[in-house]
């Protein structure tokens, strides 16, 4: 069920307490030279459409822009503060909160936005206002992204997040310049000092914006990743249909 496409009743009337509300959370950001500033975005928003017909799940309209500033150095990149975000989310989930729903999976793409709404989670569970749950893809699918391309690349433009997008958005991958963007690639996320971390700021440690290896990009792997992220998310909305919103003590967790 989409939220946009109901009318006022309708949500009214489907209302119930397994019921369970997706929020996609992405990114306008620099991708390479081969990916979608909207990358993330699109995958979020993808996810989400793929699960929407589950028994008692109701899918939110995406939210584009997170935080991002560090790739500001890339053409068409846009950002929110942290504290933007944290706010803009917050006062979503309350509103879907005083109509009854209280249940929320952030479906999130983007790395950046992690710290934020995991903040913004915390906050409303101990404050009584709504069990929101962070699910961020490439987090909680380590092991398959492991089965399926044989290590864990950094996940930014490399080649699962553009193994996935030649099936999401098999149109706006730039094939052309996956050589170019791998070229000027990363093999990690940050720069690093003997081990420390100095810099997050993409310019600093990837010429192209990209990271990992693009050219392995494979559809078909990315056709089974998009499988298992399905099954993934599909089992984390089935276990959250049937605790209680607010009041879910440590041994029901076990």
């Amino acid at each position: 069920m989409i939220l946009t496409e109901q009318a006022w009743q309708e949500i009214s009337q489907k209302r119930k307490e397994g019921m369970v509300a997706l929020l996609p959370v992405g990114s306008v950001e620099q991708h390479g030279y081969h990916a979608p500033l909207g990358t993330d975005l699109f995958i979020a928003e993808s996810l989400v459409e793929k699960v929407s017909r589950e028994k008692d799940v109701i899918a939110l309209s995406p939210i584009p822009v997170g935080v991002s500033e560090y790739h500001r150095h890339f053409g068409g990149t846009l950002w929110v503060k942290p504290e933007t975000l944290k706010q803009y989310v917050k006062e979503i989930c309350e509103s879907l909160s005083y109509h009854g729903i209280k249940k929320i999976i952030i479906v999130n793409g983007h790395g950046g936005n992690r710290g934020p709404l995991g903040e913004v989670a915390r906050y409303l569970r101990m404050e009584g206002i709504a069990y929101v749950v962070v699910w961020t893809w490439f987090e909680s699918a380590q092991e398959e992204i492991v089965k399926i391309f044989g290590n864990l690349p950094p996940l930014h433009a490399d080649e699962v997040e553009t193994s996935l997008l030649m099936i999401i958005k098999k149109n706006l991958v730039r094939c052309e310049f996956l050589k170019k963007s791998a070229e000027g690639s990363s093999a990690t996320w940050g720069a690093f000092h003997k081990g420390t971390m100095i810099s997050q700021e993409v310019i600093d440690f990837s010429k192209s914006g990209a990271t990992g290896n693009p050219e392995r990009a494979d559809s078909e792997k990315g056709e089974r990743l998009l499988e298992e992220l399905c099954s993934n998310l599909i089992s984390l909305i089935q276990w959250f249909r049937g605790v209680n919103s607010l009041d879910l003590s440590f041994s029901e967790r076990e």
